[in-house]
This record gives structure tokens, C-alpha cells and sequence, in this order.
């Protein structure tokens, strides 16, 4: 059995001996008071969700006693039969049976259950009849049986015994505080290292309280993880529900179910994913018509698959449909003054697809009920942006396009590079970090008022933070950050430490004062009123106890390029 497989069954069992215990209470509830309608109600709930369970496990004997149970108090519900005392009594039986069948999913135990299985059945079938009701009586035999497999009297009954799951169920709020402890564990761990670094004491003594404190944060973060199988399951039902809206026929493909990630993140990203998969529906899938004369496959497909690289999840949402006409989005970006004709022809493909993430922008023609008011893909961009994420997007006229959103695979923990800029150390996650290069003066060259330089047979622009973060501003960014910073100050032989920084398909040059090193740390959310800047996304505390902040990259970069238009069309 693969780790998979034994995941589900731990599921199935913890849910199973739940189902199993509420049972107990109810049929208590239900001998005293043989006409509540809230405890039969609630019997024939649970009865009914464990057999969908067990049957999707493939646990016959559990879904068949379960099943027989569910007729009976469905009956009960109908008012067909009437339930007394030896019914009830017949009941408890079953019921023990349920939770000896349960429990030897894990002891290996030969449970003996058709007896009051069969008692039940005959009692329906008899009671049915007796009422005028047609009964379905075709599986079933007409005089009890006996189980072969162990002799009925020597059934021990499992109504006397309390059994308990291997799977404890912890609210995800206990989880989350008890990941802050273990986040200040650490941070004070590496406040005494580093006071015994400066002391110029040994910090050998500390490798194992670092071992084991690292272990216990691993630890704890892998409870968070979950399948994305959790959250891909779900979009059968949105799938559906927008095709039929669209009036198209659309079939979905799951990959990857098994990667982990965050708990976290799966809800802070669900909504996106949703707005996604109901836009490649709306905007991506043609008609049938016009995939008849495409040639295409009647029924399309969304596919949502999920892989690993390095320490980030990639979740893709693509679709087989028409693609994205990048001459539309121009055409509409024209149109909505959002740039001049001018500066649209100069746009690359791929900045001209970055305008569908606008506020308000919207290609659709018309107004549906899921497509054409301007709101959606915005969101998601800052959605995925507020926990480090980015979003690419990958498309060809007439094959389709392919939404990818890149997550980090825990909130909890991240590797950054730490730098320092005017005697201030500030950190990078490593995620938006191409690469880290060193230039002269000599280097550096103007493109209109912006500074550049050449990366990788690339023209790359580049941003002094010590001029950034010193504006008070952001109106005054293209006058600090971009091509004002005065060069002149700087000698030619002039060391500069640059930080390549990606985003969304985009690069820029960061240039600081000193890199520093690289770490891992926990980045904190800021507080008021510092939570308002644009330029910084958290904060950390270093072993040293100094407050670290943590640059926004992404927030960076689209004011450094929106700027740039700006500058461009003026």
C-alpha cells in the first residue's frame, strides 16, 4: 500500500469510528424517544455517508450492513414501518457490527454481520408487505442465514468496548499558533548563537538544539501540507456548472493530485483557481461550431495539473481552446487609453498579455453571467503575489493557453538573500532572485531617462535602492529610482553588487551595498500603519534581533514598468 492509499484509509477510518460513535449516541437518544424525527434523520445521514465511503474504498462488507441500515430507517422516515423496542435492539446489533467491521479494516479480524444483516432485511421486507408497500426483495433471501465463516454464538459483541482512531483531528488555528511558537523557538536559537558568535564563544554546543528545533519546524509545517488532490477534486461541480452555462461541452483532467503544499495557500488561492478555471471556460473554449470547423475535438478539456520545482508548487490551468489574440488585447488597451498607439507597437507579446491583469480590463465581447465585467484576473494577480507567488501565462493562437501560477510550497518558511543598503539589512526571497552579478560604472548605460545594462544578451533595467527607499514618495519614482541617480558620485572601478530579480517573465537589476548572506527565515506580516507600503511585503527578525525587511519584488517591478510607460508616452 502506497503512502497515498494509506492516507485515504487513515481518513476513511477516523471519519468511520466518528460516524460509528455518533451512532451510539443516537440510537441511545432514539430508545428513549422512539419518534424523533432529528435523531432518525440524522441516523440515516451518517448511515448513508459511511456506505458512499466504504463502497469508494472498496469495503463491501461495511457498505453492505450500512446499506441494509439505511433501508430500514428510510422506511422509518417514510413512515412505512414502526419502530419499537426489539427494532431498536436489532439496531444496536447492526451497529456494533459496523464498528467491529470498521476495526478490522486495521486488526485483520473475521467479523460475522450477515445474520443481523439478514434478520433486518427479512424484518423490512415482511413489514413492507404487511403495509401494502412494494418492497425490492431481489437480493435478499427469504430465511435468515447463518454466517459459515464463524458461528453466530460466538460473536462477541462490541457494544462494551471504546475504540479510538490513529488519527487525531486538530483545528488548523491550533496549528497555525502552534508554528509561531516554533517560529520564535528558532528565532531566539539563532539570537544565541549569534550573541556567542560576537562573544567570540564556540557555537558547536548549539548543532544539536539547531538539529532538533529544525526538525520539530519540518515537522510542524508538514502537517500543514496537503494533497492537491484536496483542492483539484473540487472543480468538477465549477467545471460543470460553467460549461453548462457557456453551453459547451468541456471535460476535466486532473495531474499531479499528489504534490503538497500549504494548507494555507490552497485557501488563500481557491478563489483564483475558480475564477480561472470559469474563464478558460468562458473566454478560452470556442463554441462547438467553431471547433467542428476548426477540426478540434467536440468536447474540450481544462486541465489542471500541479508539479515541484525546487521550492516552489506550479499549478497550471490550460485549456485546448482558441488562445489569447494579443492584437484584441492591444486593440482594447489602445482603445481604453491605457497606452498611446505609440507605445503599444513597442510592447513585447508578452508585456501586451500582462494588460489582461489591468483592473477593469476585460476581451470579452459581451456580458455574461461569468465573463465581460472587468473583474477577476486582477484579483488573482494580487492574490498570488500576496504570498510570493507569480503568475505567467503561456498561449498560441488556435492550441490553447496555459495560466501558471508559481507558489511557494509553505508560508511558514522561506530561503531569502539578505543585503544590506545604508547600513540597514533588508531580505529577498530567493524565489524572484535570477541570479547575483557584479558591474562597474562602465557597465551601466542610459536608454532615455532609464539606467540598463546588459544581462544575458538582454537589456536589463536597474534600480539604485538606496535611492528607492529613500523617496518619500512613489509620484517622485522615476526621478530616484530609475535614471536620476547621480552616477557621477561613483568611480569608475567602482565595484556595484546587483540582484537579478525575475517576475512574471520580467527582469530588473537591484543595486545595494553589500550582499550579505543567504537564510531562511519567517517572514512576518507588517504592522500598521507600515502594512500601506508598497515597497515591502513583511518583515523578519534576524539572530541578531534587529527587525529585517522584506522587499516586495513584485510590487517593485510593476511600478518601476508602469512608471516607465508613463514615462514612454509622455
Amino acid at each position: 500500500m502506497n503512502s497515498k492509499e494509506e492516507e485515504y484509509r487513515q481518513l476513511f477510518l477516523t471519519e468511520a469510528l466518528e460516524n460509528f460513535e455518533e451512532l451510539n449516541r443516537l440510537f441511545v437518544e432514539l430508545e428513549k424517544d422512539h419518534s424523533s424525527k432529528r435523531a432518525i434523520a440524522n441516523i440515516f445521514r451518517i448511515v448513508h455517508t459511511l456506505k458512499g465511503n466504504a463502497m469508494g474504498m472498496g469495503y463491501d462488507k461495511i457498505a453492505d450492513l450500512s446499506h441494509t441500515v439505511e433501508d430500514i430507517f428510510g422506511a422509518i422516515k417514510n413512515g412505512d414501518i414502526p419502530l419499537d423496542t426489539e427494532l431498536v435492539n436489532s439496531l444496536f446489533r447492526a451497529n456494533d457490527k459496523l464498528g467491529g467491521l470498521i476495526n478490522a479494516i486495521t486488526t485483520n479480524e473475521k467479523v460475522s454481520y450477515l445474520g443481523i444483516k439478514t434478520k433486518l432485511s427479512v424484518f423490512l421486507k415482511n413489514a413492507l408487505e404487511d403495509a401494502g408497500k412494494p418492497s425490492d426483495d431481489s437480493d435478499e433471501p427469504q430465511e435468515p442465514e447463518i454466517d459459515t465463516d464463524q458461528p453466530q454464538e460466538e460473536v462477541k459483541e462490541e457494544g462494551g468496548s471504546i475504540k479510538f482512531a490513529d488519527v487525531v483531528q486538530i483545528p488548523v488555528k491550533r496549528m497555525d499558533d502552534l508554528l509561531n511558537m516554533v517560529g520564535e523557538l528558532v528565532i531566539e536559537r539563532d539570537r544565541l548563537i549569534s550573541l556567542f558568535g560576537e562573544e567570540g564563544k564556540s557555537t558547536l554546543e548549539f548543532e544539536r538544539l539547531k538539529r532538533i528545533s529544525s526538525n520539530l519546524h519540518y515537522g510542524i509545517m508538514n502537517v500543514r501540507m496537503v494533497q492537491m488532490g484536496f483542492l483539484f477534486n473540487k472543480f468538477h461541480r465549477v467545471l460543470r456548472d460553467a460549461a453548462a452555462t457557456e453551453k459547451k461541452s468541456v471535460e476535466l483532467v486532473l495531474k499531479g493530485t499528489e504534490v503538497e503544499i500549504d494548507r494555507n495557500i490552497l485557501k488563500i488561492i481557491s478563489d483564483s483557481m475558480v475564477h480561472l478555471v470559469r474563464n478558460a471556460v468562458s473566454h478560452g473554449i470556442e463554441s462547438s461550431e467553431e471547433r467542428k470547423n476548426s477540426g478540434k475535438d467536440l468536447k474540450a478539456s481544462v486541465t489542471l495539473s500541479a508539479t515541484l520545482e525546487k521550492d516552489s508548487v506550479v499549478i497550471t490551468i490550460s485549456d485546448d481552446g482558441k488562445g489569447i489574440d494579443k492584437e484584441k488585447i492591444k486593440e482594447k488597451i489602445v482603445k481604453k487609453k491605457m497606452v498611446s498607439q505609440e507605445v503599444a507597437d513597442k510592447l513585447s507579446e508578452n508585456e501586451i498579455i500582462r494588460y489582461i491583469f489591468e483592473p477593469g480590463f476585460s476581451s470579452a465581447e459581451k456580458i455574461t453571467e461569468i465573463s465581460g465585467r472587468g473583474v477577476g484576473m486582477d484579483v488573482v494577480k494580487k492574490a498570488v503575489e500576496s504570498i510570493g507567488g507569480q503568475v505567467l501565462v503561456e498561449t498560441e493562437i488556435g492550441i490553447g493557453t496555459s495560466v501558471h501560477l508559481v507558489l511557494p510550497s509553505s508560508l511558514a518558511l522561506k530561503g531569502a538573500l539578505l543585503f544590506i543598503v545604508d547600513d540597514q539589512e533588508y531580505a529577498i526571497p530567493l524565489t524572484y532572485i535570477d541570479s547575483v552579478t557584479y558591474l562597474t560604472k562602465d557597465n551601466i548605460h542610459h536608454v532615455a531617462d532609464n539606467l540598463m545594462i546588459d544581462y544575458n544578451d538582454k537589456s536589463v533595467p536597474i534600480v539604485f535602492l538606496k535611492g528607492l527607499l529613500n523617496i518619500r514618495n512613489l509620484n517622485d519614482f522615476e526621478q530616484h529610482a530609475i535614471g536620476q541617480q547621480p552616477l557621477q558620485k561613483i568611480a569608475n572601478d567602482s565595484q556595484l553588487n546587483v540582484v537579478i530579480a525575475s517576475h512574471s517573465g520580467r527582469l530588473l537589476g537591484l543595486v545595494v551595498d553589500r550582499l550579505d548572506r543567504q537564510k531562511e527565515i519567517i517572514e512576518k506580516k507588517l504592522p500598521k500603519p507600515l502594512n500601506n507600503s508598497r515597497l515591502l511585503s513583511g518583515s523578519t527578525i534576524l539572530g541578531s534581533g534587529n527587525v529585517c525587511p522584506v522587499l516586495d519584488v513584485a510590487s517593485i517591478m510593476d511600478i518601476l514598468f508602469q512608471s516607465a510607460t508613463k514615462t514612454t508616452q509622455s
